[in-house]
């Protein structure tokens, strides 16, 4: 229902959906360039050769996309709805109150975006590996699901924080900023850079695992454990986090 109702009203701006189709192949062409100049000057970032770092950018704009369908966009109404009072609506309807606001409005056409990515991610795979990982596909799909997750956990804790602050949409900033550097492959960056996003600010998780999945190269067993135990966890806390902060919302009454 949230889909056919966002999809009708994007559908009055026409011209609007086709722009922003056009952005994201200009956008993926952009950071295509970035990969070229790189490895036009070397043949291997420690280890990661030019089809590995394509696979890498394909599952950093499939998580993109992700984020801009339903992450972003809700988030940022309901950091609007604490700041006016209009949260209200949100809690005052017989149904989950953070699923409300989570999924209450759905971008589709970021969904191209989504698509671009992975098609990408698969383009580069095939050329690396010579064939079709399919074996990998399900641990792929499974890695590339927990990433999301751990975003969702995030973004939901910076929207939660506007129950104290009235204004912390810039705060959006600080993670776009973070989430940049996993762009590129783990290895490249100095050992106390790699622990602290793969372990403080869990941001290479959500991109160089699931792109290591596809291509069959996956870290050792202990940081993959580490991850699939970080999701849930973040994702609970989070949620916990959020009803904290419901109990501390006053209402546009008050």
């Amino acid at each position: 229902m949230f889909a056919r109702v966002s999809i009708q009203n994007d559908a009055a701006y026409r011209f609007d959906f086709l722009m922003r189709i056009g952005v994201a192949v200009l956008h993926l062409a952009a950071e295509l360039m970035g990969v070229w100049v790189i490895y036009s000057n070397t043949k291997s970032l420690n280890g990661w050769g030019v089809w590995e770092s394509l696979t890498l950018l394909g599952v950093y704009r499939a998580i993109v996309g992700s984020i801009r369908i339903f992450i972003a966009p809700n988030m940022r109404q309901t950091m609007e709805d604490i700041r006016t009072g209009t949260l209200d609506y949100v809690l005052m309807r017989p149904v989950g109150n953070q699923f409300l606001a989570s999924v209450r409005r759905v971008v589709l056409y970021e969904l191209f975006d989504v698509m671009l990515g992975v098609g990408l991610a698969t383009f580069a795979t095939v050329k690396l590996l010579h064939k079709m990982p399919i074996g990998q596909v399900a641990a792929f799909l499974f890695y590339l699901a927990l990433g999301v997750m751990i975003v969702y956990s995030i973004w939901l804790a910076l929207a939660t924080t506007s129950f104290w602050f009235t204004r912390v949409a810039n705060i959006e900033m600080v993670f776009w900023n973070l989430f940049e550097v996993s762009r590129y492959p783990v290895a490249v960056y100095p050992a106390a850079v790699r622990w602290f996003f793969t372990f403080v600010v869990p941001v290479m998780f959500i991109t160089n695992v699931p792109a290591q999945a596809f291509f069959g190269k996956l870290p050792s067993g202990w940081v993959l454990a580490v991850g699939v135990v970080t999701a849930p966890v973040m994702f609970l806390l989070a949620s916990a986090f959020w009803r904290y902060g419901v109990r501390r919302y006053s209402g546009a009454s008050a």
